[in-house]
């Protein structure tokens, strides 16, 4: 049977310079997110340094990115009617450069399906 695997909320918004005040939307997020068991791990913030090495990456986005203990506890945080009452508090200021869901990884239970693969340990 499969663990629970924990899934991460990946955001990034334009954050140009002046750009208005995002207290209100921390203030009324963190409750929310508390509840479904959201967990900051990275904030996006103004004078965040980035190393950017590979890709596209405008200079005034920023990156954010919180962990959830599941996909379907991170759904029911981005879903739910709280978060969606207070999400313009964010967007309203700052526009969304992306925002998605991604589920974690478990590097032991993938190593039993793939017995095979390059990538698996082997002594």
């Amino acid at each position: 049977m499969s663990k629970q695997k924990p899934a991460y909320l990946v955001a990034s918004s334009f954050m140009p310079e002046g750009h208005g005040a995002l207290d209100p939307y921390g203030h009324a997020t963190h409750p929310i997110m508390e509840k479904w068991g959201g967990e900051l791990i990275v904030a996006g913030e103004t004078g965040q340094f980035m190393d950017h090495f590979e890709g596209e990456w405008k200079d005034d986005a920023r990156f954010t990115l919180f962990r959830f203990p599941s996909m379907e506890a991170l759904q029911g945080f981005w879903n739910s009617e709280e978060y969606q009452a207070i999400k313009h508090l964010r967007t309203d200021v700052i526009p969304p450069n992306f925002t998605f869901a991604v589920e974690g990884f478990d590097a032991e239970e993938w190593a039993e399906q793939n017995p095979d693969h390059a990538y698996v340990q082997t002594d």
